[in-house]
């Protein structure tokens, strides 16, 4: 059983040479001990990919920007987006970086299309210089019931 408890499968795979030799390398240059390691990551990838752009799947992701913290009215902007979404941001992580900059993480979990609009909201505001959603299929358990 694999650690998730999910029943292994076996199945076979043609792939050009170059393709095979590029795996072991990549395998190797991770850490994992096998192929099938690497491609089951490589798989669950793209797989993680395809739910969040494939449809209202509800999601858990992060949106990491990095931000001038002197930009007028920049803090009140991303405040106001973070109210309006109160219901998909779980919480919100700042560090103070060097030269007036900031690194803001917000943990957020709701339908992938929501999050997408959210990131794209907060990136595209002016003193944000990087801005980046990362999505995954697992979930947090509910904060409250009812």
């Amino acid at each position: 059983m694999a650690k998730d408890s999910s029943p292994l499968v076996r199945f076979s795979v043609s792939i050009p040479q170059d393709v095979a030799d590029g795996l072991d390398r990549m395998s190797n240059d991770r850490g994992f001990a096998n192929r099938s390691q690497c491609l089951t990551s490589l798989v669950r990838d793209r797989l993680v990919l395809h739910a969040s752009q494939s449809g209202n799947n509800v999601m858990m992701g992060i949106i990491s920007l990095i931000h001038d913290h002197a930009k007028r009215d920049l803090q009140n902007k991303l405040t106001d987006l973070q109210h309006k979404y109160l219901k998909e941001i779980v919480t919100i992580q700042v560090v103070h970086l060097e030269n007036h900059q900031s690194l803001q993480v917000i943990l957020v979990q709701g339908p992938a299309r929501t999050l997408r609009l959210i990131a794209n909201e907060m990136i595209s505001l002016p003193g944000v210089r990087h801005g980046q959603l990362q999505l995954n299929t697992e979930i947090l358990p509910p904060l409250h019931e009812g």
